[in-house]
């Protein structure tokens, strides 16, 4: 199994032109085969899920009044201080409570390997990999730490109830400054030398298959303490448990899981990590760091892909690119509104010609044909948008070009040139930065931020201010770390030409060569 290539899939640097399913950590579907896996999940499942689904549910509806008795009566002063000493008895009522919950669901035997830490030698624990809905598990194993959560999750039953009682750490999307006031908060509590209970992070943030490890957000770090590393493992889990950000839904995954007779868990704490003076004070470095160190015990390659927002993206050199190319769900609706791509190179040649810039959304609607508003909205804000609210139509253009599978990625690569390099003083055409920029957002949605590095690395190696014909079909058909994207990622699905970026490692672009040195492309 190569490096590139880490769940033993064809690795994308053969370019033979067959096609192979892109590895993509964050799905996962399950469905029963053979005769008496079937035959278990069902039977056992319509014997075993409702009573152990009956009696788990009993004992978390029982923590409720527990939970909220904790910190009934205390200000917000006292609770701005470490409760955990107040109402011990509470304490181990929900320790209790939860271990029989997780009993009711199966999980039977707790193997632990290796020893917990005190909060006074490692503050923050870090847990991973993180991928079944039955990951909280590890916080009773580690005594009910506090743990990060978002705000909203205050509003749900019995979980609001929880995260109060463990005076858990919130983090609101939609408050700007709530993330610098995580960030002091884990300071605070790391730097308390153990006057408050150990920290739990799942450094993933999100749940993935468990094949690879995701890349480690840098809160869990920031504090720049030393960090217990946590590893779980599911010794005789069956792929029934694992719940993804895409794939079985909730009810489907209780229903697999509880179907099984038991489930038998290892949590291994490995030695304490002390980090190093520049590790202190870079957490992304941190991060880096203890995700090799877990990746190494695990035996499980340590990888960039990350959740952002909504959307699993993998990096490829400077750029992050979603795995799901987001143009085709435009090419879908579109058609299903009735679009024909026979209309496209009409609406090119309009750019060429410069009859057609910007546009809003009732002149989009226009140019396209298209009436229904919720198709035409959709389309429209998935653009860039100026000052004004307008779109940049040759964007628009380039976007419909890509979903004809008959034209080729070295005619989308000359085509995306010409509609966005200018005329120098010269006469020359070259594509700017901004033109640049405008080509990858609008077909991988990369910020202007990576699409600068990648255009400045470009044109390293030449005098001109940008980049000639030439130089761009070499960097979309040539370059060993980008060609991917234009040969297979941005090939439509009905080419037959669908192979994933390069999976990258820490360390950059998972080719043998750099793109940082290669020659001059001009």
């Amino acid at each position: 199994m190569s490096e590139a290539d880490p769940v033993g899939e064809k690795g994308p640097a053969e370019d033979d032109g067959e096609e192979c399913v892109p590895f993509n950590p964050f799905l996962h579907e399950f469905e029963p085969k053979g005769f008496w896996q079937k035959a278990r999940f069902y039977i056992l499942g319509f014997t075993l899920f409702p009573l152990r689904f009956l009696l788990a549910a009993i004992f978390l509806f029982l923590m409720w009044p527990i939970a909220a008795l904790r910190v009934a009566g205390l200000a917000d002063e006292e609770l701005s201080r470490s409760i955990r000493h107040r109402r011990t008895i509470l304490h181990h009522l929900i320790y209790l409570l939860s271990r029989s919950m997780f009993f009711m669901c199966g999980f039977h035997w707790i193997t632990i390997r290796g020893r917990r830490a005190p909060a006074s030698e490692a503050p923050i624990l870090v847990v991973a990999p993180h991928s079944t809905f039955f990951d909280p598990i590890v916080t009773v194993v580690c005594d009910l730490p506090s743990v990060v959560s978002r705000v909203e999750n205050l509003n749900i039953p019995v979980i609001g109830a929880l995260l109060r009682f463990n005076q858990s750490i919130l983090v609101s999307r939609q408050d700007p400054s709530s993330r610098k006031k995580v960030v002091e908060e884990v300071k605070r509590r790391a730097t308390s030398n153990g006057e408050w209970p150990q920290v739990l992070f799942f450094p993933e943030g999100t749940n993935g298959n468990g094949k690879v490890l995701l890349k480690f957000k840098p809160g869990a770090f920031v504090a720049g303490v030393p960090v217990q590393p946590l590893l779980m493992r599911y010794p005789n889990k069956l792929p029934a448990t694992i719940w993804t950000w895409k794939g079985n839904g909730v009810f489907k995954v209780l229903w697999l899981t509880m179907s099984q007779f038991y489930i038998n868990l290892e949590i291994e704490f490995l030695p304490v990590y002390h980090p190093t003076a520049e590790e202190r004070t870079d957490p992304t470095l941190y991060a880096s760091k203890i995700q090799k160190i877990m990746a190494d015990a695990l035996a499980k390659p340590a990888t960039e892909f990350e959740l952002i927002g909504d959307t699993p993206v993998s990096p490829v050199g400077h750029l992050k690119v979603a795995l799901d190319p987001k143009i085709w769900e435009l090419g879908n609706i579109l058609e299903k509104a009735g679009f024909s791509l026979d209309s496209v190179q009409g609406l090119i040649d309009l750019c060429l010609e410069g009859v057609c810039s910007r546009v809003g959304l009732d002149e989009l609607a226009e140019k396209l044909g298209v009436t229904q508003h919720d198709v035409i909205s959709s389309v429209f804000n998935y653009f860039h948008k100026d000052a004004s609210g307008m779109i940049d139509f040759r964007e628009v253009s380039l976007v419909l070009a890509a979903q004809d599978a008959t034209r080729s990625a070295e005619e989308l690569a000359k085509l995306a040139f010409d509609l966005f390099s200018t005329c120098d003083a010269d006469g020359r055409s070259l594509l700017s930065a901004d033109g640049f920029a405008s080509i990858l957002r609008s077909l991988l949605g990369s910020p202007p931020a990576e699409s600068g590095k990648v255009f400045t690395e470009l044109c390293a190696y030449t005098e001109l201010h940008g980049l000639t014909q030439d130089g761009f079909v070499g960097f979309a058909i040539l370059h060993p770390c980008y060609r991917h994207l234009f040969l297979f990622y941005l090939r439509p699905p009905s080419s037959g030409r669908r192979k994933p970026p390069q999976i990258q490692h820490n360390g950059g672009c998972s080719g043998k060569n750099n793109p940082g040195k290669q020659s001059k492309m001009d």
